[in-house]
């Protein structure tokens, strides 16, 4: 592994331990940490990012959830042509309404909201218009999802709806933001596991990614879970999105 990737020591000012770092290959590193303060979460897929591009060839996959926090990205997704949808506007006014921290960060997409029930994926890859492009990312990623919560019982998930995101009939269960720098991604996808009832009452005005908080559900509302769903999850994921990414 390459120095700069092994001095897990530098690594501690983002609240890491060597118990959070492992390896699917040698090009492949996984950081695993579970209620990671979102600052410092951010602060790291920023080295990460500096280490992706001084090395093309390493992928750095992050899986994590937060306490329970507000981001906001460039902006709320624009209809294609011939497409009709109508998002709300996020009015930054409503959030001293709330104890939520809300951070402003470079992904794309509008207000969303994260909580220890989520599975979030933040792929930390260089992409290559021939062999990985934004696109196909995107679509594995998602495609990835539904066949881990397929295996679980949950049917007829969609993410060729015209609204970004993973989508179970009318309701969103993932949201995906990617923010990209020279060519390497960083952000990601938020895969709603377990409910938060709280904090969903408490969202009713102030539709994340423009959508009315009804809008969203879980695995949990959908399917009986396994044992220690979240952690469960990130193993079939990676087993799977390691095999298509090699």
């Amino acid at each position: 592994m390459n120095n700069s990737i092994s001095s897990i020591d530098a690594w501690t000012d983002f609240g890491l331990t060597s118990n959070d770092v492992s390896k699917l290959d040698n090009d492949t590193i996984v950081v695993t940490k579970w209620n990671w303060d979102y600052s410092m979460s951010h602060r790291f897929q920023r080295k990460a990012l500096e280490l992706v591009q001084e090395n093309p060839y390493l992928k750095i996959l992050i899986c994590c959830n937060h306490p329970e926090v507000l981001t906001n990205g460039r902006g709320l997704q624009k209809p294609k042509k011939g497409e009709a949808f109508h998002l709300i506007e996020f009015d930054p006014e409503l959030v001293k309404n709330y104890n939520y921290p809300l951070h402003q960060i470079e992904r794309g997409g509008g207000l969303t909201f994260h909580h220890p029930g989520q599975f979030i994926f933040y792929p930390v890859v260089k992409l290559n218009p021939k062999t990985l492009s934004l696109s196909l990312m995107i679509n594995q990623i998602f495609d990835i999802t539904s066949q881990v919560l397929k295996s679980w019982g949950i049917e007829k998930l969609n993410h060729e709806n015209q609204l970004l995101g993973l989508w179970h009939g009318e309701k969103k269960i993932a949201s995906m933001g990617i923010a990209i720098n020279k060519l390497t991604t960083f952000h990601g996808m938020a895969l709603n596991i377990l409910n938060n009832p709280g904090m969903m009452l408490s969202l009713q005005s102030l539709n994340p990614c423009g959508l009315n908080i009804k809008t969203y559900t879980s695995v949990e509302s959908l399917t009986n879970l396994p044992t220690d769903p979240i952690e469960s999850f990130k193993t079939e994921f990676l087993k799977r999105i390691h095999h298509e990414w090699k």
